[in-house]
């Protein structure tokens, strides 16, 4: 008696249902929990207690702490052989991070952090400042803490705004807090045009920072490795106390 093509059908489908059944409780036996796979490597190193942070109401952007800039930010070095900036938990000043920046003192060298986007810091200009900790390997590394701009003035090359490191004390083997009035870094940026081989000057682009650079000059320093930490821009910071007119260069 041949059996109504329904009932085949039905009969299919109850089969089928059934071998899901068993797949799935299979399958849910053997499944790692989500907090089982999230902590999966814990036990390869011991979690610290993070240092608080200062408060973050005059911050207009943060530069670097814990991690690169997020949703874009990056990192890069330069000559390529440079190695390239990593975070570590050797050393922090807030947080349980640093970045380690590590420049070629026989070369002309850098590393920049950059963030997602631009900032527009012309309403800071007067009383905003750059804040950072930094740390040094040795005691008395020679460096320039350079700002940039996102390029778009300049054909994609990113303008610079530069000031020497030594004009605002000595970089340390311990923590030490640098706080650098912007309006110090003047109103003129430059950039290195490689096909004429000569600097470029034109107006740093204060309404489209992008972000901080670390560099050094070819043999200035017998070697290069820093710490650094907390790198922010805040709206208001403690009034300048050097030369008045220092930089030299702050227009065309």
């Amino acid at each position: 008696m041949e059996i109504p093509y329904i009932m085949k059908k039905s009969r299919f489908a109850s089969i089928v249902k059934c071998t899901l059944c068993m797949l799935l409780a299979v399958s849910a036996a053997n499944a790692i929990s989500f907090s089982e796979y999230r902590d999966r490597d814990a036990g390869r190193f011991v979690l610290k207690d993070p240092k608080p942070f200062r408060p973050d109401k005059d911050v207009v952007t943060v530069v670097m702490r814990e991690a690169i800039p997020r949703g874009g930010g990056y990192t890069y070095q330069y000559p390529r052989e440079n190695p390239e900036p990593v975070l570590t938990d050797k050393y922090a000043m807030e947080g349980a991070l640093s970045m380690e920046i590590e420049l070629i003192a026989s070369d002309y060298s850098g590393v920049a952090i950059c963030i997602a986007g631009s900032v527009d810091l012309t309403p800071y200009l007067e009383e905003g400042v750059l804040e950072f900790w930094i740390k040094g390997e040795k005691g008395g590394e020679n460096a320039l803490f350079v700002l940039v701009d996102d390029g778009v003035k300049s054909n994609g090359e990113s303008l610079q705004v530069k000031l020497r490191s030594k004009s605002f004390g000595e970089i340390t083997t311990e923590w030490k807090h640098f706080s650098i009035p912007l309006k110090l870094f003047g109103m003129t940026g430059l950039y290195w045009d490689a096909k004429n081989t000569r600097d470029v000057m034109l107006p740093f682009a204060w309404d489209k920072f992008k972000g901080f650079r670390l560099e050094v000059r070819k043999d200035e320093n017998e070697s290069f490795k820093v710490w650094m930490d907390d790198i922010v821009i805040r709206k208001h910071g403690k009034p300048y106390e050097g030369p008045a007119y220092y930089p030299f260069r702050n227009e065309i």
